[in-house]
């Protein structure tokens, strides 16, 4: 009943926490959202910016990503933006403006490109060739966006020509965007905020995530609870490989094996927020991570199938559809696992939680930023929250866990809490184990008791009954019958009886109970004990037992042995072990007949405890009964 109870508790819902951890959970989201996000990331570029307009695009469609290529090419006009699908590209875009002064500091070129890589030409002076331009072998130096300066030398007033020529080799889509063209100085200062969102924040926002990351790997050898500092290692280690993902412009892949392996990472993320946030509860729930880590497995079997056996450009809408929808899935999963253990576990991490589910809303944004783009949901929240969220749940982490810096009398207090604590959790459990002992040793007495009464008193009244149905209950033999029965009950109420809580006092108890009966049934009675016996050490269900075993020997002897004497002797053998004998001077042959059965038990109850019961029973010689224990050294092994 206990124990069901403390079950019910421990999931009875908590109201208060469970207010405590929402109202917790919106703050932190308001915190970030309006008080973060808003002012840093999604702040507007600042107004004022002298724009110059492109006047003219025209398009060509290239065999190969060279300046020959270019210059040979048939031009065609397009309007921008442009996008082609599905096959690896190469494409040169000529676009011209016009200038009545040149710029001083000449200008700069804010490209908005969707390529590999690119060469960027003005007015046929080449200013941005980085990396390589070789389909299949193509570094990714298009990827990374900055202003790009062209010097008041390469530009002249009237028409001046900027031409683009690009390569997309894996990936299925080229897109080309209108580049920004503005006076150098003040593209600069408006596109500082964007540059370093793009390109410095997320590589600073890497190391940190790094350090945490070897943090949590460093943890794993200090802490015990090691799931949390393994998941904190895997979590933030993911992050940093992302970030340095898209630092990295020259990867020893190709486009198809880049894919594959953003894929892989920006996959990973969420069920790795799953796990650590699973583990971070204390109290895992079984299975889950196992689950995770195969719904992931199966995820990244899928988008390898896809990248490397269907055509474009499904080969990539269908990963980037199950990327999606694997956001949004364990980020709804992540928020219910929450709100479970603030549910069923009294809990005063409510601060780390409320940051773990910044983590969480931001992978569900990221996702409805892909599924709905009409929301307007930026699509890099979480890598932008990442580093403000996890630096705050470290510093949490280490004001909870961390004591060095506090006072000895505030450790010595923590300490003996925390002792009391488990004192208590022991003394619940020692309690719990000796009722479900107790009620074992009950029942499994209570099934003693009554085989007992079948098949000793049950059996001896069927037989007297039968006897006097059939006119045979002569006076001797009913007399004899009721002495039986009445020895049988005897030696039922002896053994519920308690008998002392070691050997040496059962023997005791013992002696005092047998001898008067012994001797009122004209038998003589002689003990026999060594003073320098070493009795084994038992509890009171073995030592119960021996005295079982022990009154058994005595109510045989005296029913079927017709001899005069008994005699019960303790000692001890050379090797240790303890004997306990009795023997009669009757006519032998105990271990038939009615005695059979007792002989059984006594066998059976000998064996419960590690003994070994012996009779030797020759025809008119008397019977003798030992019951041999193991030495104290070998009963306590």
């Amino acid at each position: 009943m206990e124990l069901e109870e403390t079950a019910r508790g421990s999931m009875r819902v908590n109201l208060s926490q469970l207010i405590k951890i929402v109202l917790a959970i919106v703050l932190a989201q308001a915190i970030y959202w309006y008080g973060i996000d808003r002012y840093v990331f999604q702040a507007p570029p600042p107004a004022g910016l002298a724009r110059i307009e492109i006047t003219r695009t025209e398009l060509a469609k290239l065999a190969k990503p060279t300046l020959a290529d270019a210059a040979r090419a048939k031009y065609a006009a397009v309007e921008l933006p442009f996008t082609d699908c599905c096959a690896s590209a190469s494409f040169a875009v000529r676009m011209h403006f016009n200038l009545d002064t040149v710029p001083e500091k000449g200008l700069g070129v804010l490209s908005t490109l969707q390529v590999d890589n690119y060469i960027l030409r003005a007015n046929g002076s080449t200013i941005v060739a980085q990396g390589r331009m070789v389909p299949g072998r193509q570094s990714f130096h298009g990827q990374k966006t900055f202003v790009t300066r062209i010097p008041s030398g390469l530009l002249h007033t009237g028409d001046n020509e900027l031409t683009y020529i690009t390569l997309r080799d894996g990936f299925p889509y080229t897109d080309i965007m209108p580049p920004l063209i503005a006076e150098y100085d003040a593209l600069s200062a408006y596109a500082a905020r964007r540059l370093w969102i793009m390109g410095d924040y997320p590589l600073l926002g890497g190391m940190v995530l790094g350090l945490l990351g070897l943090f949590g790997a460093l943890m794993v050898t200090r802490t015990d609870d090691k799931p949390f500092a393994v998941w904190l290692s895997l979590l933030c280690g993911a992050w940093t490989a992302y970030a340095l993902y898209g630092a990295l412009l020259d990867p020893p892949f190709n486009g198809w094996g880049r894919m594959m392996v953003y894929f892989a990472l920006i996959l990973f993320i969420p069920v790795a927020l799953l796990c650590f946030l699973d583990s971070w509860t204390r109290q895992p729930l079984r299975h889950l991570r196992t689950a995770a880590l195969v719904v992931y497995a199966s995820m990244i079997a899928a988008v390898a199938w896809l990248l490397f056996k269907t055509p474009m450009p499904g080969a990539y809408d269908y990963p980037v559809t199950i990327w999606i929808w694997a956001l949004m899935g364990f980020a709804v999963l992540t928020l219910a696992r929450i709100m479970l253990h603030f549910l069923t576990v009294r809990e005063d991490r409510i601060a780390e939680c409320a940051i773990l589910s910044v983590c969480v809303v931001a992978i569900l944004f990221d996702g409805l930023g892909q599924w709905l783009p009409d929301l307007g949901l930026d699509e890099l929240n979480l890598m932008s929250a990442a580093p403000f969220l996890m630096l705050a749940m470290v510093a949490a982490f280490i004001a909870r866990n961390f004591t060095l810096f506090r006072s000895q009398s505030n450790l010595n207090a923590l300490l003996q809490s925390k002792i009391a604590l488990r004192e208590a959790e022991l003394a619940q459990a020692h309690a719990r184990e000796q009722e479900l002992v107790a009620k074992q040793a009950h029942e499994a007495e209570r099934r003693r008791i009554m085989q007992d009464i079948h098949d000793g008193l049950g059996s001896q009244l069927m037989s007297m009954m039968l006897s006097a149905r059939l006119g045979e209950a002569e006076p001797a033999k009913v007399a004899e019958g009721l002495q039986a029965v009445i020895d049988e009950m005897r030696l039922m109420i002896d053994s519920m009886d308690s008998v002392g809580e070691s050997l040496d006092a059962a023997l005791a108890t013992f002696r005092a109970r047998v001898q008067p009966r012994i001797i009122a049934a004209g038998y003589a009675f002689e003990w026999t004990q060594r003073n320098a016996v070493d009795l084994p050490g038992y509890g009171p269900r073995d030592v119960l037992q021996v005295f079982r075993i022990l009154q058994e020997a005595v109510t045989n002897a005296l029913k079927h042995s017709g001899g005069s004497a008994l005699y019960v002797t303790v000692g001890q053998e050379t090797d240790g072990a303890v004997f306990i004998s009795i023997s009669d001077n009757g006519k032998g042959g105990a271990g038939v007949g009615d005695a059979g059965r007792g002989l059984s038990n006594m066998q059976n109850r000998a064996q419960s405890i590690g003994g070994r019961f012996t009779m030797d029973s020759p025809d008119g010689g008397g019977t003798h009964v030992a019951l041999l224990l193991p030495p104290v050294l070998e009963k306590a092994a």
